[in-house]
């Protein structure tokens, strides 16, 4: 299998993250149908960013390896605007977040002010 893109990765963390409660809500679909429509991404790469609105991605799916200390904070914040998208933050979507953030390894203060800064209280 291909690696894929940096930004690939991203998106795949974001479709987790909408997956994160077990459905995508119609919200968090539009909002990721939106972004990968617009994502620099290759054909390819944005049938199969589709497919994981569809079919249950999760964490564990996805290779963190490829992104860049630097990307990493803008990943979390956007997975985080992600799951506050439906105006609740379910049990799986505070586990997701607490099992990126370690994965990403950002700091748990750099954490609770991003989740703060995004409306989630936890």
């Amino acid at each position: 299998m291909q690696s894929e893109s940096a930004f690939a990765t991203a998106v795949k963390i974001w479709a987790a993250a909408a997956w994160a409660d077990g459905i995508i809500s119609p919200e968090e679909a539009m909002v990721m149908r939106a972004i990968v429509s617009s994502a620099k991404l290759t054909d390819e790469e944005k049938q199969t960013a589709m497919s994981w609105l569809d079919n249950k991605v999760e964490l564990a799916d996805v290779d963190l390896s490829n992104i860049a200390v630097h990307d990493r904070e803008h990943i979390y914040a956007a997975a985080l605007g992600v799951v506050a998208i439906d105006k609740e933050l379910a049990e799986g979507e505070t586990v997701f977040l607490e099992r990126l953030r370690e994965a990403l390894q950002i700091a748990e203060e750099t954490a609770k002010r991003m989740r703060a800064a995004a409306g989630l209280s936890s």
